[in-house]
């Protein structure tokens, strides 16, 4: 018995430090790449009017290690552009503006923020009508509760899936111009545009972050997980992107003519 005892007791110390191993590897490795992205960042430092339209384009870029802040990423052309061919179907210009003006003008959000209010109001669905879609939904939003401290109340507060769909556009617009499918003033110019319909559709980057969270577990069915860490960083950081800039952007006659017109 006693040896038992004495094996469970060594199994247990063993767990605990691989624990502690794995959390400090952990945060080793952010610290790194915190490190690598502000090298990247001083080097290629922008004004902070267009940091700020980068911000709307923070989930994507951290989650891929990028910086928010700058349009350069770690990455070689050759490498970007089998992941624009591989997620996007993008190869050339042609098809660079026509899924950067779908995502700016459509996008998912035509398609699934329906879905999203039904699934807010109690309403269930089967497998056969709607995917992984509400289990990745109910699953997002157990995380956020969990890891960020959300509350059903401030899901109350997001009906749609639109930060989806402007995130993405900020960061496909960035890759495109890197790898020559369009120039560096088409990219502001759809950044831009994504930026101010962020600014209008959102009072707060809260907000913004639950709902590219519901974006990707509803219109992707993915899991979130992988995202909340990037979120945490970003809502609650000092010296984040989102606690530097505001979500509303000083609106202008042109981007108020681009949300009645457009979205």
């Amino acid at each position: 018995m006693k040896i038992l005892m004495y094996i469970a007791g060594i199994i247990v110390v063993i767990v605990f430090l691989l624990i502690v191993g794995l959390i400090t590897a952990s945060k080793r490795i952010k610290k790194n790449e915190k490190k690598a992205r502000l090298e990247m960042e001083i080097a290629n430092s922008l004004p902070k009017e267009k940091e700020h339209l980068l911000a709307y384009g923070a989930n994507l870029a951290l989650y891929r290690t990028d910086s928010p802040r700058i349009l350069p990423i770690d990455v070689d052309d050759e490498t970007l552009r089998e992941v624009l061919f591989s997620y996007w179907d993008v190869s050339n210009t042609k098809e660079a503006i026509e899924t950067l003006e779908w995502l700016l003008t459509e996008g998912h959000r035509t398609k699934y923020d329906q879905l999203l209010i039904a699934l807010k109001a109690g309403q269930s669905f089967t497998e056969e009508e709607v995917g992984k879609s509400q289990e990745c939904y109910e699953s997002a939003q157990e995380a956020m509760m969990k890891k960020l401290s959300f509350t059903k109340s401030d899901f109350d507060q997001v009906d749609t899936i639109a930060a989806w769909d402007f995130d993405r556009a900020v960061n496909v617009a960035r890759w495109s111009y890197i790898v020559g499918y369009i120039t560096e003033e088409q990219a502001w110019g759809y950044i831009t545009r994504a930026a101010d319909a962020g600014s209008h559709f959102f009072q707060s980057w809260k907000n913004y972050f639950m709902s590219f969270a519901f974006g990707r577990a509803i219109a992707y069915e993915g899991d979130i997980y992988d995202i909340i860490w990037n979120g945490k960083e970003l809502l609650n950081e000092k010296d984040s992107i989102w606690n530097e800039f505001s979500i509303q952007r000083p609106k202008t006659q042109d981007s108020d003519n681009f949300i009645l017109d457009k979205v």
